[in-house]
């Protein structure tokens, strides 16, 4: 009788750790849970910022280095010219210092020709899928001063005085012209690198004045200067 009854509780005590352990289990959450959810959530990186582009114009280098070379022939700057530029107002408007000479044998004495102009180009238009570059329309203004030792000699004695009353050595004038340019590639901010073709249409003061007091005298061609060059960006 008494072997009857222990069996069962025999059987009773060892189904009971197992019970605890499988409630207990329940209960609590494993180690990797508990890591889990104690671990704060990782903030995203910031992102790296975008790298500048400096705007075309003068503030995108350094004002002491110029943005294109230029090679020019005739539109009365000389010859032969050669000069230095710089870009600003968004690629619209151009600012050029150029020296030219003039041999004797195209002229009463040798002369140096040293100028000064500007040009603004209101639209630059993308050809064949931006390999090109089309100016249709520029206008600009210039002024020119000229040296020589001999220009003022070639006229002294024959005029009366006062009768020249403008400057023989500078020139003001202006001009119209347009420009073609092949894209060769990027500078270091990113902007197209081009090398142009332009041709300058103008006229001067001196030429100006001669055919409002020569009224029939000369024709619109003979006060006109034409120019053509390259320029190269940098």
């Amino acid at each position: 009788m008494r072997r009857a009854l222990l069996l069962p509780l025999l059987l009773l005590a060892s189904l009971l750790p197992a019970a605890a352990q499988s409630a207990a289990s329940a209960a609590t959450p494993d180690t990797l849970s508990l890591a889990l959810a104690a671990a704060p959530a990782a903030e995203p990186e910031p992102a790296e910022p975008a790298a500048a582009v400096a705007p075309t114009g003068l503030t995108a280098q350094p004002w002491y280095r110029p943005h294109h070379l230029i090679l020019q022939t005739a539109a009365g700057q000389g010859l032969i010219t050669a000069g230095v530029g710089y870009t600003t107002l968004r690629g619209r408007v151009d600012i050029d210092v150029l020296a030219g000479y003039v041999p004797s044998k195209y002229s009463i004495t040798p002369m140096g020709i040293f100028t000064a102009k500007a040009a603004y180009s209101p639209w630059t238009l993308p050809v064949a899928q931006g390999r090109w570059q089309l100016r249709p329309f520029s206008v600009g203004g210039f002024v020119s001063h000229t040296a020589s030792s001999g220009l003022n000699n070639s006229r002294d004695g024959k005029y009366e005085k006062g009768y020249y009353w403008w400057s023989s050595r500078t020139r003001v004038g202006g001009f119209v012209g347009g420009k073609v340019s092949r894209v060769i590639g990027r500078n270091r901010y990113g902007h197209p690198r081009t090398l142009g073709a332009y041709y300058e249409l103008g006229t001067n003061d001196l030429y100006l004045s001669s055919i409002f007091t020569n009224l029939g005298g000369l024709g619109v061609h003979e006060i006109l200067t034409l120019g053509f060059g390259v320029k190269f960006d940098l």
